[in-house]
């Protein structure tokens, strides 16, 4: 008997707590309510969702602006509207909000999954890049990331930071209706040919060195010609350095000085023979400057 009382009570104390958070609360799109008129059942509606610019439709009355209203406010005016149209005398309106909004987020861009997604109050950037399934490295410019409020403001966010240098001040708190999008990298572009198994454009970012960027290549070491590997790079009045790598002293004496950190635009080449084949080299690096120019690979929608 004192366990059903008990139930009895926390349950009062629940349903009391419940009435009083809803009082406070404000109305938002997207929130589900029901309105009901005591004694008048036709006039009574189980379910009423508030439209995105905070409307609703109420029977007879037409539509009603219930965002940013309390049930106890949006009870009142539409007993007004009764009595101001003459349909009832002394209306007795209740308002229940049977289902609270689900806010969401809006992740576009090169993310591994990108779409729209609930999240949770507090949740923040780094929430809305994990829901859209994680960035595509090799694609996304962190550095230009934004986001856009509903209002139509727009926030920079340099995710690179976030990311690889743990600045919290670019993890924001999510608000509903964000969208999150992350440009893709046409600038900051490395290429790496020859003997690797997987050649083509990668992303380049500050500290990658040659060994970083033929671990992503994947080099065929059965084939390849490991000391004669080299970087071909453009500098500014137009001529190309070439610059020789011996992976075989970095990989078997340590040599450390082999391993030159790249800059963008280069071209990592890794020869099959003891001297390189110059002709495939220019080659490559005819379509690589070629595609720069026409900017190849550029996102198709941009904000």
């Amino acid at each position: 008997m004192r366990g059903l009382i008990l139930g009895l009570s926390l349950m009062l104390l629940a349903s009391a707590l419940a009435q009083r958070v809803e009082g406070a609360y404000r109305l938002q799109p997207e929130d589900v309510i029901r309105i009901q008129i005591v004694g008048e059942p036709e006039l009574s509606a189980p379910q009423v969702t508030v439209s995105r610019d905070g409307k609703i439709s109420v029977p007879i009355i037409g539509e009603v602006q219930a965002g940013g209203l309390t049930t106890s406010e949006l009870e009142q005016l539409i007993g007004r509207r009764y009595q101001e149209m003459r349909i009832l005398r002394e209306p007795r309106v209740s308002v229940t909000i049977t289902q609270f909004h689900r806010p969401r987020v809006s992740v576009l861009g090169f993310v591994q999954r990108p779409g729209t997604f609930e999240f949770k109050e507090g949740d923040r950037v780094l929430d809305a890049l994990s829901l859209g399934g994680g960035i595509i490295p090799e694609r996304a410019r962190l550095e230009e990331a934004w986001m856009q409020r509903l209002d139509g403001s727009k926030i920079k966010l340099n995710l690179y930071r976030l990311l690889y240098e743990g600045d919290t001040a670019q993890n924001l708190l999510l608000e509903d209706g964000d969208t999150l999008y992350i440009p893709e990298e046409t600038q900051n572009r490395y290429f790496v040919g020859g003997q690797v198994k997987r050649p083509g454009l990668y992303t380049w970012r500050p500290g990658l060195t040659v060994l970083d960027a033929l671990s992503q290549a994947a080099w065929e070491t059965e084939r390849a010609r490991l000391s004669q590997t080299f970087v071909v790079r453009r500098k500014p009045d137009g001529t190309e350095e070439r610059i020789r790598v011996d992976l075989v002293r970095l990989l078997n004496k340590g040599d450390m000085t082999q391993n030159i950190e790249l800059q963008p635009s280069d071209v990592v080449y890794v020869s099959e023979t003891n001297t390189p084949n110059y002709d495939e080299v220019y080659r490559i690096l005819s379509i690589w400057w070629l595609l720069r120019q026409l900017r190849v690979g550029g996102t198709l929608w941009r904000p």
